[in-house]
C-alpha cells in the first residue's frame, strides 16, 4: 500500500504544527501563537519501530466562519481527511471543548475515517484531570500529550503504528512496475496516460477484486506489467479553486510514495522552475527512480544541435540531480511515448541493481589510494572497504577510520565515480560512511 499517510487536523492554535515537528523529529512547520499561521499543508516522513509513515500538518479548522482564508483552510482539512489513512484530531486541554471542536468531531464521525483523539498541552499532572471531558466528543479514549515537551509522544507513535498496521492493504500490485506521472498543471500528464492506454500496442487490464485509487491504470507492454499513477485528477469541491495547489501537493506526495519510478513531465517551452526542482528533490529524497519527460517537443523549431542545447541547459538547472535522464516527447503527435516506458523500465532495473562487493573494492580501493581524502585537523583519513548494503533502493557503505571527518566534496567525488563506473541511471544513491570495525 506504500507509505501510510497520517493527517493532523484541528482548530487553530491547538498545537498541530508543534506536534508535527515533534513527531518528525525536527522543526519544519511554522509555529506561532497567532491563530491561523499554518495556511498551507506541510508534510514529511518519519520512521518508528521499523514502520515508515507520511505525516500531513493542515491549517486550522473554522467550520462556521465566512472569512476567505478560513474557508480555504477548512477545505485543506477536508482534503487531508479524504487522502489520509489515519486522522489525529488535536484538541487543547487548557481550553476545553469548543463549538468548533464539536463541529469537527461530527464531521470526522461522519467520515468513518479512523481517528485518534489527541489532547495536547497536558504539560503537567494538573491538566491530566481535564482530559475526561473530551469523551463527550464521541471519538473514543482521549490521548494526553504535550507536543512542546514531548511528553507521551512515544506512546502516541506506538498507537499510530498499531492502527496503521490494521489498515487493509489497498493494492495487489507488487508484480507491477509502478510509475507516478507527476508535473505542474497543463503539461500533458493525463493526455500522456490516456494516449498510452488507447494505443493498440498496450493491453489495458482491470484486476478483479483489487481496490485501488480511481486514477490508477494498468497496462501490459513488452511482457511487463505497469501501474500508471496519474496525479492530475481533482475531486469536485465547492471551493476547490482555493486549494488546487494544496490538493495537488498532497496527491503528488502520496503518488510518489507508491511509485518505483517518477515520470516528471515538463512543458519543454517553459524553463524548469523552483517548484519543479523542489518536487524532483523530494523524489530523490524518497530514493525513487526519476525520468524527466519533456513534452510538447513538436512545438520547438529544431536543428541538429537542439537536443544538445536543451540537455545542457536542463542539466545545468538540475545541478546535483543531473543524473536524471531526459526524454523529449510529443503526446499530441504520439512521439516517443513507448520509448518513455522503455526508459522508465531501464531506470527501474537500475534501482534494483546490486554490485558485488569484490567489484566495488577492486574499483574503489586503488582510486582512494591515489586520490586520498583531505586530512582534517592533522588526521589522516583512510577508506578501507566498500559494499552495497541494499538494493531497491541502493545503499552504498564506505568504511573509514574517520567517517565523520570526510568532506562533502570528497563524498560527491566518490558518488560521481560510482556513477561513472556502475551507472545507476536516474537513481538517487544513498552513500553513507561508517566507522571501520576493529
Amino acid at each position: 500500500m506504500g507509505t501510510p499517510l497520517v493527517a493532523i487536523v484541528g482548530r487553530p492554535n491547538v498545537g498541530k504544527s508543534t506536534l508535527f515537528n515533534r513527531l518528525i523529529g525536527r522543526r519544519k512547520a511554522i509555529v506561532d501563537d497567532q491563530p491561523g499561521v499554518t495556511r498551507d499543508r506541510n508534510y514529511d516522513t518519519l520512521e518508528w519501530n521499523g514502520q515508515e509513515i507520511g505525516v500531513i500538518d493542515t491549517g486550522g479548522y473554522l467550520p462556521k466562519t465566512h472569512e476567505h482564508i478560513d474557508l480555504a483552510v477548512r477545505e485543506q482539512v477536508e482534503i487531508a481527511v479524504d487522502e489520509a489513512d489515519l486522522i489525529l484530531f488535536v484538541v487543547d486541554a487548557k481550553t476545553g471543548i469548543t463549538d468548533i471542536d464539536e463541529d469537527l468531531a461530527s464531521i470526522l464521525l461522519q467520515s468513518n475515517k479512523k481517528t485518534l483523539l489527541v489532547v495536547n498541552k497536558v504539560d503537567s499532572v494538573e491538566w491530566e484531570y481535564e482530559i475526561g471531558q473530551f469523551y463527550n466528543l464521541g471519538l473514543g479514549e482521549p490521548i494526553p500529550v504535550s507536543a512542546i515537551t514531548g511528553k507521551r509522544s512515544g506512546d502516541l507513535l506506538d498507537l499510530i503504528i498499531e492502527h496503521i498496521r490494521a489498515v487493509p492493504v489497498r493494492d495487489t500490485d507488487e508484480d507491477y512496475i509502478k510509475l507516478a506521472i507527476i508535473g505542474r498543471e497543463n503539461v500533458g500528464k493525463s493526455s500522456f496516460v490516456n494516449t498510452l492506454l488507447s494505443q493498440p500496442r498496450a493491453i489495458v487490464t482491470d484486476i478483479p477484486g483489487t481496490t485501488r485509487d480511481p486514477i490508477d491504470s494498468f497496462l501490459n507492454y513488452k511482457k511487463r506489467k505497469y501501474l500508471l499513477i496519474d496525479t492530475a485528477g481533482l475531486k469536485k469541491r465547492k471551493r476547490i479553486k482555493e486549494n488546487v495547489l494544496f490538493y495537488s501537493n498532497v496527491r503528488t506526495y502520496k503518488s510518489m510514495q507508491r511509485a518505483d519510478v517518477v515520470l516528471y513531465m515538463v512543458d519543454v517551452n517553459e524553463a524548469l522552475t523552483h517548484h519543479d526542482i523542489t518536487v524532483l528533490n523530494e523524489a530523490a529524497r524518497q530514493q525513487k527512480g526519476i525520468v524527466l519527460v519533456m513534452n510538447k517537443w513538436d512545438l520547438i523549431a529544431k536543428d541538429h544541435k537542439t537536443i544538445e542545447y536543451y540537455t545542457a541547459e536542463i542539466n545545468d538547472r538540475l545541478g546535483n540531480l543531473n543524473y536524471i535522464p531526459q526524454i523529449y516527447v510529443s503526446v499530441l503527435e504520439k512521439q516517443r511515448l513507448y520509448k518513455t516506458l522503455d526508459l522508465a523500465t531501464e531506470v527501474y532495473e537500475e534501482r534494483k541493481k546490486r554490485i558485488p562487493t569484490s567489484e566495488l573494492n577492486e574499483f574503489f580501493l586503488p582510486l582512494v589510494q591515489t586520490t586520498l581524502p583531505p586530512a582534517v585537523r592533522g588526521k589522516e583519513i583512510k577508506i578501507n572497504y566498500v559494499t552495497q548494503a541494499r538494493a531497491n533502493p541502493p545503499l552504498i557503505v564506505f568504511f573509514s577510520n574517520h567517517p565523520d571527518l570526510i568532506m562533502d566534496s570528497y563524498k560527491r567525488f566518490l558518488e560521481n565515480k560510482l556513477r561513472e563506473r556502475f551507472g545507476f541511471k536516474g537513481v538517487p544513491l544513498r552513500v553513507v560512511f561508517r566507522k571501520k570495525n576493529k
